[in-house]
């Protein structure tokens, strides 16, 4: 069942072993310890059972300290770095760069000037009702104050002027 060198390495595989390990384990699976004349009692079928791990443990732990030796423990002993799926990719591909600070404020200022100035006009326009509202009710209000000075000057005029007329027409009977 074993390979030679030159057949390993061109199915890809660095030795022959794991072909011998697939062997083993397939024959002591058949019974193999019965074709050699074990009858099963003996311990035959464990003891081969328990070289063929230890032996696949040996391979196993050789072939680890190849691969540290070759690529530093440090890649053998971690996993590879994760570098997401391909929706990931694409979609990091995708994005494009942020914009600069600068382009940002113009465009919220073009997309909330109009709505500011139509409140700006709003408001302004409600000032100037509440103004000239204001206005006019003080006018009024000055208006009849100096309406009713005029009539309490006129009223102490012409009261003064009946005291002069008394005054002056008792005098003269």
């Amino acid at each position: 069942m074993a390979q030679s060198d030159g057949e390993a390495r061109a199915n890809g595989r660095e030795d022959g072993a794991a072909e011998e390990r697939a062997g083993d384990a397939a024959e002591a699976a058949a019974g193999g310890a019965a074709a050699r004349g074990g009858n099963g009692r003996d311990g035959g079928p464990s003891a081969d059972l328990i070289d063929d791990a230890i032996r696949l443990v040996d391979s196993l732990q050789r072939k680890l300290i190849i691969a540290g030796v070759r690529k530093g423990v440090s890649t053998v002993a971690s996993p590879p770095p994760r570098t997401g799926d391909v929706w990931e990719q694409a979609i990091r591909e995708e994005q494009a760069p942020p914009e600069p600070a600068l382009d940002r404020l113009a465009g919220v200022v073009r997309t909330a000037a109009p709505e500011v100035a139509g409140h700006l006009g709003r408001a302004g326009v409600a000032l100037f009702g509440a103004v000239q509202e204001s206005w006019r009710i003080a006018g009024e209000e000055l208006e009849r104050q100096r309406r009713e000075r005029e009539a309490r000057e006129r009223a102490a005029r012409e009261s003064e002027s009946g005291r002069n007329r008394e005054i002056t027409g008792g005098t003269e009977e």
